[in-house]
């Protein structure tokens, strides 16, 4: 799996997006689900980048850089307010491209579109740019808000991505869901070791301005705390981020403990029915509430222990451990 993931999203902000089938508008409840979705991405991907690209009057604009700041990339999804002009996939393909066709190939490269158009302005065939994604080894995934458009289709089928048309907004929801948990490695993406920083948290009698918002100086703030980077001692508000001046990834073990869930990902519980149960007062593992008034139970094949549906949901959507099997003596 692509633990490591550069991921841009690519958003259609044409007039098309001003329809108002999903409410109040398609750019306003876009605007609110994409928010959801990159708290979402970070909590299961904290290791990884994501940046966010607008498409209108035909043209390609990054609105925020590939990053691990999550109020800087809901900030900016914030400002953005009018749908001008036509959608362009080439354009919008081509800005993501050429960010992305320079980061390293042990990380997976991705783009999700979310494009409402059911045509695109293009300067140039589109051919010539899914050869080029290909040969980059770049996912490209869309949802659709409208219906089926063939062009989707070949581009994410070119790139080994996906290709969904949302049926109403909690559809959507989910769609954009899906696209939190990291695609399978691919066999050119290359092994690498990659070094990596754990900055302690350092409180001191010093004011000092940090690196996040050296460049921001409407947010700057002097403060005698914040993460320091174990080569050069930079100043950090919060981790995961990339030092700017040693260029050392900084993390926390959490972050790699978050990320270790993918790669062995819990087996599915087997469902069977409370019928077939031996002992009627048996509780569930995870809640320890019995089973009353409830159809089925979910069995873990390693330690036998039974759940709940709720807690069945609950242990493979957010613990990604199974109670039963931490609880039995190692």
């Amino acid at each position: 799996l692509g633990v490591m993931r550069h991921v841009f999203l690519l958003l259609d902000q044409s007039v098309n997006m001003e329809d108002n089938d999903l409410k109040p508008t398609r750019f306003i409840c876009l605007k609110k689900l994409s928010e959801q979705f990159i708290l979402e991405f970070y909590d299961q991907n904290p290791i990884s980048q994501i940046g966010v690209i607008a498409v209108k009057n035909g043209k390609g604009q990054k609105i925020s850089d590939l990053s691990s700041n999550i109020n800087k990339h809901i900030a900016n999804i914030k400002a953005q307010k009018a749908c001008e002009g036509a959608f362009s996939l080439y354009n919008g393909l081509e800005t993501a491209f050429k960010i992305l066709s320079s980061m390293p190939s042990y990380a997976s490269r991705e783009i999700i579109i979310v494009a409402g158009s059911l045509t695109s302005v293009d300067p140039h065939p589109i051919n010539d740019m899914l050869t080029q994604l290909a040969e980059s080894n770049i996912r490209v995934s869309v949802i659709g808000l409208s219906a089926s458009v063939q062009i989707f289709n070949r581009v994410s089928s070119a790139t080994n991505g996906t290709y969904n048309v949302m049926l109403d907004e909690q559809h959507l929801q989910e769609l954009l869901r899906l696209q939190c948990a990291p695609p399978a490695a691919t066999p050119t993406m290359e092994p690498s070791l990659v070094k990596m920083g754990f900055p302690p948290h350092v409180t001191d009698g010093t004011l000092s301005l940090c690196q996040c918002h050296v460049e921001d100086k409407t947010k700057a703030e002097l403060t005698t705390q914040g993460f320091t980077c174990p080569t050069c001692s930079s100043k950090y508000c919060e981790v995961p981020v990339e030092c700017k001046i040693c260029s050392l990834t900084l993390v926390c073990a959490p972050h790699l403990a978050r990320s270790y869930h993918h790669l062995f990902p819990l087996s599915e519980f087997t469902e069977t029915s409370t019928e077939d149960l031996i002992d009627d007062t048996m509780v569930c593992g995870g809640c320890s509430k019995t089973f009353a008034n409830q159809k089925h139970v979910y069995r873990c094949e390693s330690c036998n222990s039974y759940f709940c549906y709720t807690c069945d949901i609950f242990v493979h959507d957010m613990l990604h451990h199974c109670p039963g099997c931490e609880s039995r003596p190692r």
